[in-house]
């Protein structure tokens, strides 16, 4: 064979080779392509069959007693509740299907009571007191009520009884019985009302009593008339109220005491970043943040690093040794401040789901405050422009002046929470609610909706006519009760 022969030969062996490994990857691209197309559609089926669990799962705690099998379906799926023991017990099978894919899941459901969490009722109500409540001034209860365990020091000026749109209003004279009611089984009480406000009284005591909210009758096994639901129980299984706990509260919504914010948060590795401080800040601490986040930093002035630096704050957890202070017209979405000075807004600051624990103190200014948190072991100080909104709180060890505002904003309310005195001269129509661990006074006019508990008492000043509404809002801070849930699924089976 010539030299010209072999090589032809060659070449076609290289080529029949290459065609072969060329056919060799194309089928085994194919092979990967199905296999893969198959494990998405086995994918698809499967989530398809878990959805018709959980639709089953829905339909069982809305319809938690049924003694024939029952049927559910949707997108891919189809699904069967066989009652194992009607009311009791379920067996639930799910088919999914995707394309040529399918698969099957099953679950095993126990129908039990399941406790469920909700707001302590007294709070809402009205003006609740472990003291004693003085009126001076005219009130009007709309759907609302006043409770004092030691009485009454003092019930001036005329009190209505309306409904709860501050209609149909009556004199305390012509409501049985009124809803001003005192402590039963309490020493040392006192009821001094003028007027047609009298009909509240018998002798020095109140004439209306029910179960001690925070007081202790000398009789332990003492029963009583439940201040909510009426029922007569022993004193201590009625509903009942606590002094608030502001270490407590902070470090359950933000893991740290007020009294040790820094060194809780570094001992909880809760700080992502760090700053000496941020009043307005040191340059080379500013510059270091914004280079890490890749942005430019503008020149060397603090106050303009330190708008560069706010906005970029947002998501995280930031701990500040020294102060915190808040330019006018700073807007922050979902930061959380660790402070150990004091946390300030100069002017209007728009914060959203921003939460602060400062150990020194708080000055919020202007604040326009929606579902955002703010505890402190100091003083808290706002102007009467201070707007909270939806499911906010400010709490403090010290004593707390509120003379800001606070609305409604998906049935959550503003909680303003102290250890120890709380002065309300907010602007009127303020929906909150107010816990203090020593004595509320409210001054002014207006109407205030919400609700007031007090340890050490309530006052109420000035002249003028008074509203108290009720609220059924609620705010995550406030205490929570446990009650009976009704029946729901509980899944102890599930493939």
């Amino acid at each position: 064979m010539t030299k010209k022969g072999i090589a032809l030969v060659s070449v076609l062996v290289a080529m029949v080779a290459v065609l072969m490994m060329a056919l060799g990857m194309s089928y085994l691209a194919e092979a990967n392509l199905s296999t893969g197309r198959n494990l998405a559609q086995q994918a698809v089926a499967r989530q398809r069959a878990e959805a018709g669990i959980d639709h089953a799962l829905a339909y069982l705690r809305v319809n938690p007693n049924f003694a024939e099998t029952r049927s559910v379906s949707g997108n891919g799926y189809t699904g069967t509740i066989t009652p194992l023991v009607p009311g009791e017990k379920y067996r639930i099978e799910s088919t999914g299907t995707f394309q040529q894919a399918r698969h099957a899941a099953v679950a095993e459901v126990r129908i039990e009571v399941i406790p469920t969490q909700r707001q302590n009722p007294l709070f809402g109500n009205g003006w609740i007191s472990g003291g004693r409540i003085t009126v001076n001034g005219g009130v009007d209860l709309h759907a609302s009520r006043l409770h004092a365990d030691k009485g009454y020091a003092n019930l001036s000026g005329q009190i209505q009884v309306c409904d709860e749109n501050g209609q149909n209003c009556k004199n305390l004279n012509q409501v049985s019985p009124p809803p001003i009611t005192g402590g039963a089984g309490v020493g040392d009480t006192q009821c001094n009302a003028s007027g047609t406000n009298r009909v509240v009284c018998q002798g020095n005591q109140p004439r209306y009593q029910v179960c001690p909210v925070y007081q202790q009758p000398s009789d332990p096994t003492f029963t009583c008339q439940d201040a909510i639901t009426g029922e007569i129980k022993r004193w201590d299984q009625a509903y009942r109220i606590t002094t608030p706990n502001v270490n407590n509260l902070s470090e359950q919504a933000l893991g740290v005491r007020v009294s040790s914010v820094i060194p809780d948060a570094r001992q909880k590795n809760l700080c992502q970043v760090e700053f000496t401080s941020l009043d307005p800040g040191q340059p080379t601490e500013l510059t270091r943040f914004l280079i890490a986040r890749n942005v430019t930093p503008v020149g060397n002035d603090t106050n303009t690093l330190l708008r560069q630096v706010l906005p970029l704050l947002s998501g995280l957890r930031v701990c500040v040794q020294g102060n915190v202070t808040l330019p006018g017209g700073t807007t922050l979405n979902s930061a959380t401040f660790y402070v150990g000075g004091t946390f300030q807004v100069n002017g209007s600051a728009n914060l959203q789901d921003v939460k602060v624990a400062a150990q020194g103190g708080l000055n919020l200014g202007d604040v326009q405050a929606t579902n955002s948190k703010f505890f402190t072991n100091g003083n808290i100080n706002l102007n009467n422009k201070a707007l909270f909104q939806g499911d906010s709180t400010i709490a403090s060890i010290q004593a707390i002046t509120f003379n800001g505002r606070a609305n409604l904003l998906n049935n959550r309310a503003l909680a303003i929470i102290s250890q120890g005195d709380i002065t309300f001269n907010g602007r009127a129509d303020t929906h909150a609610f107010m816990w203090a661990g020593g004595q509320i006074t409210f001054n002014g006019t207006g109407t205030f909706i919400g609700g007031a508990v007090s340890i050490g008492g309530t006052i109420r000043n000035g002249g003028g006519q008074f509203s108290i509404r009720n609220s059924n809002a609620e705010n995550s801070d406030l205490p929570q009760i446990e009650t009976d849930g009704g029946p729901a699924p509980r899944v102890t089976f599930r493939r």
